[in-house]
């Protein structure tokens, strides 16, 4: 009777154990704050003064698609794009650019929305959801928290178009023509039937002198003029930093049928800071029309 009732007793500690363990596990799970949000890392408050507020010139027709740089010290020149799309008042921004470490999946997004100080700029999930279904695309919400490509574009995101979503996009350097093709049937579908604008977030030569970066800039200019997808996908960083961003970008405007684009700025870091002899980087504004 005496084994019995220890054996009994034994049994009831084990499964008290158990329910315990389990009761702290789950409410380990069940409390432990969920980060949803990237947090608030490249805002700098001087890139929103008063004048940026100002529409400029409207371009008079609509917007299917544009290129931005992410390099802040040519903030203006990514204030002006956005001003220009405040009238269209997309409700929804695909934005593609570079994965500059190469970490991660070839092509990722993130389901997590950014932090700005002037709200937060909320993913587009259903979106998304279409993107993963191509097998192409991966969800890798870690990796964005460090993307200045896209980090640096969320707080002028939400201050000129406070109500569009976001479906943020990074690419690997070798992003390769057949990847471009199926991503831009996804796009151009969102662009046409979500009244949405594809961007893309892109910096220009790097590291050149100011007049080798001319130089280089012109032949880059050439190659998007002409479509040349087969001479961008060779490009290195001495002429910019995302073909495959700006390849995709190409090919959705291809299949909208949108011809037309106009530059809006072209410049680089030498000449907004007076100094033709640094490492410099160069920056396009364009807007598709």
């Amino acid at each position: 009777m005496k084994k019995r009732t220890v054996g009994l007793v034994c049994l009831l500690i084990f499964f008290w154990g158990i329910l315990a363990f389990d009761h702290r596990e789950r409410e380990a799970f069940t409390y432990l704050p969920v980060q949803e949000n990237h947090p608030n890392n490249f805002f700098d408050s001087r890139y929103f003064i008063r004048e940026l507020s100002e529409s400029p010139e409207a371009p008079g027709k609509r917007i299917y698609g544009a290129v931005v740089p992410h390099h802040l010290l040519a903030y203006e020149m990514i204030a002006e794009v956005f001003n220009h799309l405040r009238d269209q008042e997309p409700p929804l921004i695909v934005l593609i650019g570079p994965n500059h470490n190469n970490q991660g999946e070839r092509i990722i997004t993130s389901t997590w929305g950014w932090q700005t100080p002037f709200g937060t700029v909320e993913p587009d999930r259903e979106a998304i959801a279409d993107l993963v279904a191509t097998s192409l695309v991966k969800v890798n919400n870690e990796i964005f928290s460090q993307e200045h490509s896209m980090g640096n574009l969320m707080p002028f995101l939400k201050y000129f178009l406070p109500e569009a979503k976001v479906v943020p996009i990074v690419f690997h350097h070798d992003l390769k023509k057949e990847e471009g093709i199926i991503l831009s049937q996804v796009f151009s579908r969102l662009v046409e039937e979500r009244e949405g604008i594809i961007i893309a977030s892109v910096d220009f030569s790097h590291y050149l002198t100011n007049k080798e970066a001319q130089e280089k800039d012109r032949e880059t200019l050439r190659i998007i003029e002409n479509r040349n997808i087969a001479e961008l996908l060779k490009l290195g960083d001495d002429h910019l930093d995302s073909p495959g961003a700006m390849m995709t970008l190409l090919l959705t405007m291809d299949r909208l049928n949108v011809r037309d684009f106009r530059i809006l700025g072209h410049t680089n870091s030498g000449i907004l800071i007076g100094n033709d002899l640094i490492e410099t980087t160069s920056y396009f504004t364009f807007v598709f029309q």
